[in-house]
């Protein structure tokens, strides 16, 4: 009896691993950035986050932001992050997931100003 609850307990706790480790290619890789920026994905604990530097915008642009749009099994939200004056360090957002399910970046925009 004790071998079956162990096993079953065993069994469970894979099967969480195994949903909580999504792969961070699912996320949409057929994306470019905008044209004078750059834009790079990176891992985070449960999670995955996007650090974006603009050198130039279309417009008369002076600060922007990047917006992600992120997914977690059936929830999908949007983060912001901070505003940069174009030509300054990158503006990064990330998605924050859960013990048992990761987030990831499912795609992303940028705010101009």
């Amino acid at each position: 009896m004790r071998k079956k609850n162990a096993a079953l307990v065993l069994a469970a706790f894979s099967a969480a691993g195994i949903l909580a480790a999504s792969p961070a290619s699912a996320a949409a890789e057929g994306e470019f950035p905008p044209y004078g920026c750059d834009a790079d994905r990176y891992g985070i604990l449960f999670g995955e986050g996007i650090s974006l530097a603009c050198f130039a915008l279309r417009g008369h642009s002076e600060t922007y932001r990047v917006v992600a749009h992120c997914a977690s099994g059936s929830s999908y939200w949007y983060t912001v992050g901070q505003w940069v004056p174009v030509g300054f360090g990158p503006s990064r957002a990330e998605c924050h997931g859960a013990l048992l399910s990761s987030a990831n970046v499912a795609g992303y925009q940028v705010d101009d100003f």
